[in-house]
């Protein structure tokens, strides 16, 4: 079931919109109104309770428009929201009563509205007077609501200074944090707020407005209910000091992770001086979260720049490779001094440049990283006779684990924006190794954003979103398969239902695409399918199979809903495909080849025309064997990437033009070598093989990540080579080995029943506990075919 107001907060909300400042409309303007002024800012709420008793539970929800934090006597209790469309968007809710106490208590709210879209937040188009930054909070103490009006105090957070982002980066939001001009200790219930403002009531105003000052309000319309049970915790990840150099030149620059980045260039130069030091810190492994700063013995103005990476070069300076994140903080000269970033930043590597004023001493540092993931509470796991796959089986959920934040992101370290398409493999791993399935349930609806013609965007709430710059239309044939996931794992028809009509309107998109033959054509938009160096223009054996499949899928929930009419149609639409697709069949290799440029068969074959095929069951029942030996042929296949593979002497690629201007001619041996994919496209490969009946082949195919772990990675690359470090869409062996090794799979929707087939492949045995809504199933196989199973429900054995 989707998720309903939770009690006791159904209906209108009892509070007010607040933030700080003037109002946006008045009397004297009202006849030409002027639209509110959207700006970078953080604002700083409190408001002072009294407590007689403290009840068994305070509930209470909040949201701002942008981000918050908030915290209860100066203890922290909740961040967000959830990033979302802005017309869509998700409030949160927490109990307060843990963190209350008798007698006098400060809720306190940091509320940062960012003005221009970034990675995770979209602006919405302004009202008259909404769409600037605000807030709403409402509790239920007892039988008193503290509800969000102005009673509040409020003071704009002048600590903050708003960091311009270098336009060609990825767009994180920077801090710059002057401790001199933060009011310490106003989370404290004896802080004197007196020359603090009282919160500004927002009056929503729009043509047709009627000055409700509670939600529901536009341009926001009905805010929905939470999508989560508990707010991220976990462990703190300190940062070991390894290197210490002395600083050349003046602070010239407000980024501070240009300012890191020039005086590494000027170390590199051989400049030194005594203008400050140059540390260097190591985490150790990628990790994910709030930094958590820590300076002793600090003058007053002291400097303290920190740029984040997740690379280094020979020398051990940074290589961003599009990574822009850190922050500023300048110290007020007390003896020790704490400061926690606003927002996550996901890295290994944190380099600090320290410029104390002249002739003081540079100050201690300490440095770490709190995770700030989503929940993932134990219960769930998987083992077998080989410690090989036990290791890639962990790796893969540690690095879902890190690019799951409020959304499943494509990396925490460079960008942190949440790709339509490369969610798919977070959610499946969620689905088998995640006893919480609040976000595998979550994203398949924030990726639901429709263009107006009915594609979805490729990157959802986020600034790409916002300026709708580009769309990858094979990222939504992956969505639609994250929807089925839904109606098969959570057999929740109510969220299916919802998400039906956007899958056929974007399944109708590619329609008119098709030609006489029934295939898709010239598909226009970025076609992304894989970073490996796969064909796609003209008429693309990839695009034209994961439609099919996405058909497919999008036939199984029509039916299971009983729309037929629609089932039909996609079924028809799969048919033309399979009667079409034999355009790509290469009788002589054995392969499906890539493309087919005006009516010409090319002849690049790479796994992916024909690993999709089976996927979709386009492949007549007598080709089938001869498809699955040409995929896992090792001498045959090559790895292969026009746009990573060119990497430069500081660890960059030089292969993004091929973005812009196409892939020149093959340079392998296009006859007899096939293009291997890259990590994220062989859960298709592997679906594929599975459904192709050679499941008992996966264990042993999974067992090429060992790749990253020779080389000492921690979490998955990207790519095979190149790309970031963290990347969530190369987990897929984590699902894999669940999946089609143990064979554990719902056998009707929702888990009614469970199906257990288990294809051992090599290996002595597995065995694993897999979450269901039922209950956890046990299950442990052996290579004599003896096959245990612990379940709340029936078992189809297969």
């Amino acid at each position: 079931m989707q998720p309903r107001h939770p009690e006791p907060f159904a209906g209108r909300w009892r509070a007010k919109w607040i933030w700080d400042g003037a109002p946006a409309l008045t009397m004297e303007t009202a006849t030409r109104p002027a639209l509110a002024d959207p700006t970078d800012k953080v604002v700083l709420f409190r408001r002072v309770v009294e407590v007689a008793a403290v009840p068994e539970s305070v509930p209470c929800r909040i949201w701002v428009d942008g981000r918050y934090v908030l915290r209860v006597n100066g203890k922290e209790v909740a961040r967000g929201p959830v990033r979302s469309d802005p017309r869509q968007a998700r409030y949160d809710t927490v109990d307060l009563a843990p963190e209350l106490r008798v007698g006098d208590n400060v809720i306190g709210i940091t509320g940062r509205h960012f003005g221009q879209a970034t990675s995770w937040w979209m602006p919405v188009p302004p009202s008259y007077s909404l769409g600037a930054g605000s807030l709403l909070f409402e509790a239920l103490l007892g039988d008193e609501w503290i509800v969000s009006d102005r009673t509040w105090r409020c003071r704009r957070g002048e600590a903050w200074t708003p960091v311009p982002v270098p336009g060609d980066v990825a767009c994180l939001p920077l801090e710059s944090f002057d401790a001199r001009e933060h009011p310490h200790g106003w989370e404290s219930p004896s802080f004197d707020d007196s020359d603090w403002s009282k919160a500004w009531e927002i009056t929503p105003m729009h043509t047709g407005a009627h000055g409700d000052p509670s939600p529901p309000s536009e341009p926001f319309g009905m805010l929905r209910p939470p999508v989560r049970r508990s707010f991220p915790v976990g462990r703190r990840n300190p940062a070991e000091l390894v290197g210490r150099r002395a600083l050349a030149g003046e602070t010239e620059v407000l980024d501070p992770v240009r300012q890191v980045l020039d005086d590494e260039a000027r170390v590199r130069a051989g400049g030194s001086g005594d203008h400050g030091d140059l540390l260097s810190f190591d985490l150790g492994h990628i990790a994910a979260g709030t930094v958590h700063l820590v300076v002793t013995g600090a003058a007053e103005g002291t400097i303290v720049d920190v740029a984040a990476a997740e690379h280094l070069d020979d020398d051990g300076l940074l290589v961003p490779l599009g990574q822009h994140a850190g922050f500023r903080y300048v110290t007020a000269g007390r003896s020790e001094e704490v400061f926690d970033t606003l927002d996550i930043i996901g890295t290994r590597y944190l380099h600090v440049s320290v410029r104390p004023p002249s002739g003081e001493p540079v100050p201690a540092i300490g440095l770490s990283v709190d995770d700030l993931h989503r929940p993932r509470p134990e219960g769930a796991s998987f083992e077998c006779s080989d410690a090989l796959l036990n290791r890639i089986y962990e790796v893969g959920l540690r690095t879902v684990d890190l690019c799951a934040l409020d959304a499943y992101v494509d990396c925490p370290t460079r960008e942190q924006r949440a790709w339509t398409g490369d969610s798919v493999v977070h959610q499946m791993v969620d689905l088998v190794a995640n006893p919480d399935w609040s976000m595998a349930a979550w994203h398949p609806q924030l990726a639901s954003m429709s263009r107006s013609d009915g594609m979805l965007a490729m990157a959802v709430a986020s600034d790409f979103a916002a300026d709708d710059r580009m769309f990858v239309p094979d990222w939504s044939l992956h969505w639609v398969r994250s929807v089925l996931n839904l109606h098969r794992y959570l057999g929740d028809t109510e969220l299916v239902a919802d998400l039906l009509p956007v899958a056929e309107r974007t399944l109708r998109w590619f329609e008119g695409y098709l030609d006489d033959s029934g295939l898709l054509s010239d598909v226009t938009g970025w076609v992304l399918i894989d970073w490996a160096s796969v064909y796609s223009s003209g008429c693309s054996s990839t695009v034209n199979a994961l439609w099919a499949r996405a058909l497919e899928d999008f036939a199984e929930m029509a039916r299971a809903l009983g729309n037929e009419a629609s089932a039909r149609w996609a079924m028809s639409r799969w048919a033309g495909v399979r009667d079409g697709f034999e355009v790509f069949w290469d009788e002589a290799r054995g392969v499906y080849i890539d493309h087919v440029v005006d009516g010409v068969p090319q002849r690049p074959a790479a796994q992916h025309g024909g690993a999709a095929a089976l996927a979709a069951g386009l492949v007549p029942a007598e080709r089938v064997a001869r498809v699955v030996e040409r995929l896992v042929d090792r001498e045959h296949l090559l790895r292969h990437s026009w746009v990573m593979d060119p990497v430069t002497p500081t660890g960059g690629s030089t292969g993004y033009v091929h973005l812009m201007m196409g892939y020149p001619p093959p340079e392998w041996d296009a006859e007899t070598m096939m293009v291997e994919a890259e990590p994220f496209f062989r859960y298709v490969v592997h679906e594929g093989l599975a459904r192709a009946g050679r499941a008992d082949l996966i264990a042993d195919l999974c067992r090429d990540w060992k790749v990253f772990l020779d080389v000492g990675e921690t979490t998955w690359p990207e790519c095979w080579t190149g790309g970031t470090r963290c990347h969530g869409w190369s987990s897929t062996p984590t699902w894999d080995l669940v999946t089609h090794t143990l064979g554990v799979t719902p056998a009707e929707p929702g888990y009614a029943s469970v199906r257990v087939a288990p294809r051992l492949g090599d290996l002595a045995w597995a065995r694993g506990v897999v979450p269901t809504p039922h209950g956890p199933i046990t299950v442990e196989a052996h290579a004599d075919g003896s096959v245990h199973v612990d379940s709340p429900v029936p078992v189809v054995r297969a």
